[in-house]
């Protein structure tokens, strides 16, 4: 998992930022899962026949969806 927070020194959690990535995910065309809660944490799970330049294409799409929620 990834877990957003709104700072590195408490470590509280930013569910607000992990909703808007999320949304700026399935806008780039990926669909990612946050538990729910309260808490800013992605679940990744990709399927175990997943090729490396899917992983590759996954992190270029979350860092894009990061970079424009923020």
């Amino acid at each position: 998992g990834l877990d957003l927070v709104k700072d590195r020194r408490s470590k509280a959690p930013d569910p607000e930022l992990a909703q808007r990535v999320m949304r700026e995910c399935l806008e780039l065309g990926m669909m990612t899962s946050v538990v729910r809660g309260g808490f800013g944490i992605f679940r990744i799970a990709p399927p175990l026949t997943i090729e490396p330049h899917e992983i590759d294409l996954g992190i270029d799409i979350f860092d894009k969806a990061l970079a424009r929620a923020l």
